[in-house]
């Protein structure tokens, strides 16, 4: 049977029509695809941002406490060891060194002190404020610690009470001090830090669980005899009283910031550009973005103030 001009016209049509209709269902089976990738690009994304969140939680509030828990075993060390002779010489430490053995039967508490007072140092323990007195000297001297990360020496330094028994061991003696008052300071009240001409102990720590512009304290007075040593001639600074972060941790946490965000850029060009290996860019990428974050987060905590 012979096929007409009109027939032959309408077959094309037919055939034409769907040829488009394929095309527009591969079109569409297409736009399918980009959407779901971006939708599942999208979660990973925000999974690693997710997973970099609770590293810096997991770092902030357990992490540093295993980490002070271990520097305090390694200073402690230090008093058997060649080292520990700059200590119990007599001679004030070089900052970061450790200077004393701090002992608060009632909080439980024993720990080495450091001398200075940065975060760097209170990271690690107690830490001596270098512009206040000596401990068990005439003069004011003050040790600063954490409230509520690294160890938290000093979260219950508020359970103290009047006549408690605090000690001090250092390269110039074995002091006791009695519990006088406790408080807290804002800004505007009296320095705890303040020089007085009489042997005494401050122990100073955030008045709040993340840090601020106060401190609790606990004042001793001596029970000791007072140890000769010359008063400081210079005002404590708001890092070395525990109110403000380490200074030479900020260039640091800017730049692994912007390491950290172009890692992250970098990853989201990968998840477009390997479409059909998204998984083994995630997981190929996911232990580095999380290295990163979590040298990041080690400059970001040292900006906390000392005390928090």
């Amino acid at each position: 049977m012979t096929t007409t001009a009109s027939e032959e016209m309408l077959i094309a049509d037919e055939s034409a029509l769907e040829q488009d209709f394929g095309e527009l269902e591969a079109e569409k089976a297409e736009r399918l695809s980009r959407s779901r990738h971006r939708r599942l690009s999208f979660g990973l994304i925000l999974t690693v941002l997710g997973m970099s969140l609770v590293l810096f939680l997991v770092y902030v509030f357990a992490f540093t406490d295993l980490r002070q828990a271990r520097a305090q075993h390694q200073l402690l060390n230090v008093f058997t060891t060649p080292a520990g002779a700059v200590p119990l010489s007599g001679k004030v430490p070089p900052a970061g060194y450790p200077a004393a053995v701090l002992t608060i039967p009632a909080l439980h508490v024993r720990q080495v002190v450091l001398q200075g007072s940065t975060a760097a140092q209170t990271a690690r323990g107690p830490a001596i404020v270098t512009q206040t007195a000596r401990p068990g000297t005439i003069g004011n001297a003050v040790i600063i610690g954490r409230r509520t990360t690294s160890g938290a020496p000093f979260k219950d330094l508020m359970k103290l009470k009047v006549g408690d028994t605090i000690v001090l061991s250092s390269g110039i003696g074995k002091f006791k001090y009695l519990v006088m008052k406790k408080g807290t300071a804002t800004a505007g009240q009296l320095n705890p830090a303040s020089p007085v001409n009489w042997p005494l102990l401050t122990l100073a720590t955030s008045s709040t669980a993340l840090g601020g512009t106060g401190l609790n304290y606990v004042v001793a007075k001596s029970d000791t005899a007072p140890g000769a040593w010359k008063k400081p001639s210079h005002k404590p600074t708001a890092a070395e009283l525990g109110l403000a972060g380490y200074p030479a941790a900020v260039l640091p946490s800017i730049l692994l910031g912007l390491l950290f965000l172009v890692a992250v850029s970098l990853t989201v060009v990968a998840y477009l550009r390997y479409r059909k290996n998204v998984w083994t860019v995630y997981l190929l990428s996911t232990p580095i973005i999380l290295a990163i974050a979590l040298w990041w987060f080690e400059n970001l905590y040292l900006l906390l103030p000392s005390s928090a």
